[in-house]
């Protein structure tokens, strides 16, 4: 992002400062990266992280997917039953817990995951290359941060975001 302040509107300011803009639109511009590439294989980016966290061998409890992704339980039930249409995975019970159901990757599924993970080992490989381990280290820990103050201040968190006013 740009260390100038931008004016997007009349009375609007989008600075360098503004942290969830900027995750945003960084966000975006991977997600751009990614599309045409998950295009072509017949998944969208979001199906493509869906199939990464996905255990190969074990299958993975459809309640620890969405968690993982920062996703809505309901978003991802969706998501399930296309990848599910369209012969990326299955569902079957849990052995250990009949309540529970796992998913699990088809052939299908497992192919495009690991044309997934190539192209996030190539990208993680161009940013290693391209940000000092120090600075890639304070990113991470940064993130964390960010997390633990969305978890914190969430309506469902610890501590509500009080208003100032």
């Amino acid at each position: 992002m740009s260390s100038k302040a931008t004016k997007a509107g009349s009375d609007t300011i989008i600075t360098k400062e503004d942290i969830g803009f900027d995750l945003k639109v960084t966000w975006l511009a991977i997600a751009r990266m990614f599309s045409p590439l998950a295009q072509d294989h017949g998944v969208t980016v979001t199906m493509g992280f869906v199939l990464l966290n996905i255990s190969r061998e074990h299958g993975t409890p459809a309640t620890k997917i969405a968690p993982l992704l920062g996703m809505e339980p309901r978003s991802l039930t969706r998501l399930i039953k296309k990848l599910e249409e369209d012969g990326l995975v299955s569902r079957k019970d849990d052995p250990e817990d009949k309540r529970s159901v796992r998913i699990y990757l088809t052939e299908k599924g497992a192919a495009s995951r690991q044309v997934a993970k190539s192209q996030v080992e190539l990208f993680n490989e161009a940013v290693r290359k391209s940000v000092n381990p120090k600075d890639l280290g304070v990113f991470f820990d940064v993130l964390e941060s960010i997390h633990h103050v969305i978890k914190d201040n969430s309506p469902f968190g610890k501590h509500n975001v009080k208003s100032k006013s």
